[in-house]
Protein backbone atom coordinates (compact mmCIF):
# COMPACT_ATOMS: atom_id res chain seq x y z
CA UNK A 1 0.00 0.00 0.00
CA UNK A 2 2.97 2.47 0.37
CA UNK A 3 4.64 1.58 -2.31
CA UNK A 4 1.80 2.46 -4.27
CA UNK A 5 1.31 5.86 -2.39
CA UNK A 6 4.80 6.71 -3.20
CA UNK A 7 4.35 5.30 -6.67
CA UNK A 8 1.19 7.56 -7.55
CA UNK A 9 2.96 10.46 -5.82
CA UNK A 10 6.23 10.61 -8.24
CA UNK A 11 3.85 9.62 -11.02
CA UNK A 12 1.94 13.08 -10.29
CA UNK A 13 4.87 15.15 -9.22
CA UNK A 14 6.31 14.58 -12.44
CA UNK A 15 3.06 14.74 -14.49
CA UNK A 16 2.89 18.13 -12.63
CA UNK A 17 6.18 19.38 -14.38
CA UNK A 18 5.15 19.10 -18.10
CA UNK A 19 1.85 20.49 -17.56
CA UNK A 20 3.84 24.07 -16.95
CA UNK A 21 6.55 23.40 -19.51
CA UNK A 22 5.77 25.97 -21.89
CA UNK A 23 5.33 28.59 -19.33
CA UNK A 24 7.41 30.60 -16.92
CA UNK A 25 5.86 31.10 -13.86
CA UNK A 26 5.81 34.47 -11.87
CA UNK A 27 3.29 36.75 -9.45
CA UNK A 28 1.32 39.45 -10.38
CA UNK A 29 1.93 42.02 -7.30
CA UNK A 30 -0.36 44.85 -6.78
CA UNK A 31 -1.64 47.63 -4.03
CA UNK A 32 -5.60 47.50 -3.41
CA UNK A 33 -6.89 49.86 -0.71
CA UNK A 34 -3.27 50.15 0.36
CA UNK A 35 -2.95 46.38 0.97
CA UNK A 36 -0.15 44.84 -0.70
CA UNK A 37 -1.49 41.91 -2.44
CA UNK A 38 -0.14 39.19 -5.08
CA UNK A 39 -1.56 36.85 -7.16
CA UNK A 40 0.76 33.40 -8.92
CA UNK A 41 0.40 33.40 -12.43
CA UNK A 42 1.73 31.68 -15.91
CA UNK A 43 2.63 33.49 -19.21
CA UNK A 44 4.22 31.64 -22.11
CA UNK A 45 7.96 31.67 -22.16
CA UNK A 46 9.78 33.90 -24.69
CA UNK A 47 8.44 37.05 -23.74
CA UNK A 48 10.22 40.74 -22.32
CA UNK A 49 8.26 41.62 -18.66
CA UNK A 50 7.48 45.13 -17.49
CA UNK A 51 5.90 46.07 -14.79
CA UNK A 52 4.36 49.32 -14.26
CA UNK A 53 2.43 51.59 -11.32
CA UNK A 54 1.58 54.77 -12.08
CA UNK A 55 -0.56 57.64 -9.92
CA UNK A 56 -3.83 57.33 -10.80
CA UNK A 57 -3.83 53.57 -9.22
CA UNK A 58 -3.06 51.18 -12.09
CA UNK A 59 -0.73 48.52 -11.37
CA UNK A 60 0.25 46.18 -14.39
CA UNK A 61 2.44 43.64 -15.78
CA UNK A 62 2.82 43.18 -19.19
CA UNK A 63 4.59 40.62 -21.30
CA UNK A 64 5.47 41.63 -24.99
CA UNK A 65 6.36 38.58 -27.38
CA UNK A 66 8.04 38.68 -30.96
CA UNK A 67 5.35 39.38 -33.46
CA UNK A 68 3.62 42.17 -31.38
CA UNK A 69 1.16 39.55 -29.20
CA UNK A 70 0.96 41.03 -25.15
CA UNK A 71 -0.21 39.43 -22.13
CA UNK A 72 -1.76 41.53 -19.30
CA UNK A 73 -2.23 41.37 -15.99
CA UNK A 74 -3.44 44.54 -14.14
CA UNK A 75 -5.22 45.84 -10.80
CA UNK A 76 -7.47 48.91 -11.51
CA UNK A 77 -8.50 52.13 -8.26
CA UNK A 78 -10.59 53.27 -11.26
CA UNK A 79 -12.53 50.40 -13.67
CA UNK A 80 -14.09 52.98 -16.11
CA UNK A 81 -10.36 52.76 -17.57
CA UNK A 82 -9.87 50.39 -20.93
CA UNK A 83 -6.79 48.50 -20.95
CA UNK A 84 -7.43 47.84 -24.50
CA UNK A 85 -10.69 48.65 -27.25
CA UNK A 86 -13.61 46.22 -26.87
CA UNK A 87 -16.71 47.56 -28.71
CA UNK A 88 -18.97 46.33 -25.89
CA UNK A 89 -22.14 47.46 -27.96
CA UNK A 90 -21.35 44.61 -29.97
CA UNK A 91 -19.53 42.65 -27.98
CA UNK A 92 -21.28 40.84 -25.43
CA UNK A 93 -19.75 39.20 -22.61
CA UNK A 94 -19.76 35.59 -21.46
CA UNK A 95 -20.08 35.76 -17.93
CA UNK A 96 -16.77 33.63 -15.80
CA UNK A 97 -18.03 30.76 -14.06
CA UNK A 98 -16.72 32.65 -10.50
CA UNK A 99 -17.99 35.80 -11.33
CA UNK A 100 -16.72 39.33 -13.45
CA UNK A 101 -16.84 39.00 -17.72
CA UNK A 102 -15.15 37.05 -20.53
CA UNK A 103 -14.79 39.89 -23.50
CA UNK A 104 -13.17 37.06 -26.29
CA UNK A 105 -12.49 38.56 -30.55
CA UNK A 106 -10.98 38.86 -33.32
CA UNK A 107 -9.45 41.95 -34.70
CA UNK A 108 -9.21 43.27 -38.28
CA UNK A 109 -6.12 41.43 -39.31
CA UNK A 110 -7.54 37.63 -37.38
CA UNK A 111 -5.67 37.90 -34.28
CA UNK A 112 -7.16 37.29 -31.32
CA UNK A 113 -7.73 39.04 -28.01
CA UNK A 114 -9.66 38.15 -25.01
CA UNK A 115 -9.98 40.08 -21.37
CA UNK A 116 -11.48 38.70 -18.10
CA UNK A 117 -12.79 41.56 -15.80
CA UNK A 118 -12.98 40.81 -12.19
CA UNK A 119 -13.68 43.53 -10.02
CA UNK A 120 -10.51 46.15 -10.05
CA UNK A 121 -8.65 43.02 -11.63
CA UNK A 122 -7.97 42.62 -15.44
CA UNK A 123 -6.35 39.95 -17.01
CA UNK A 124 -5.79 39.56 -20.84
CA UNK A 125 -3.96 39.17 -24.35
CA UNK A 126 -4.52 40.71 -27.55
CA UNK A 127 -2.84 40.24 -31.06
CA UNK A 128 -2.37 36.52 -30.45
CA UNK A 129 -2.60 34.60 -33.51
CA UNK A 130 -4.64 30.81 -33.59
CA UNK A 131 -1.91 29.10 -33.61
CA UNK A 132 -1.05 30.34 -29.64
CA UNK A 133 -4.69 31.24 -29.09
CA UNK A 134 -4.76 28.00 -26.65
CA UNK A 135 -1.62 28.80 -24.41
CA UNK A 136 -2.86 32.82 -23.79
CA UNK A 137 -5.94 31.20 -22.73
CA UNK A 138 -4.46 28.92 -20.44
CA UNK A 139 -2.76 31.99 -19.14
CA UNK A 140 -5.75 34.08 -18.44
CA UNK A 141 -7.60 31.17 -17.20
CA UNK A 142 -5.23 30.18 -14.40
CA UNK A 143 -4.49 34.07 -13.41
CA UNK A 144 -8.79 34.50 -13.24
CA UNK A 145 -8.58 31.28 -10.97
CA UNK A 146 -6.03 32.59 -8.51
CA UNK A 147 -8.30 35.22 -7.07
CA UNK A 148 -10.45 32.81 -5.26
Amino acid sequence: MQKNFLLLLVVVSVSSCFLFRDYKKTNFRYSANGQSSSLPIIAPKGFVKQERIDTAGISMQTFYYPGGAILYAAYLADTSYTLQPINERIHQPLIHRLGGLVYKGQDSNELYYREIRQGNLRFGYRGVPSVNESYFDSATNYASLQRH
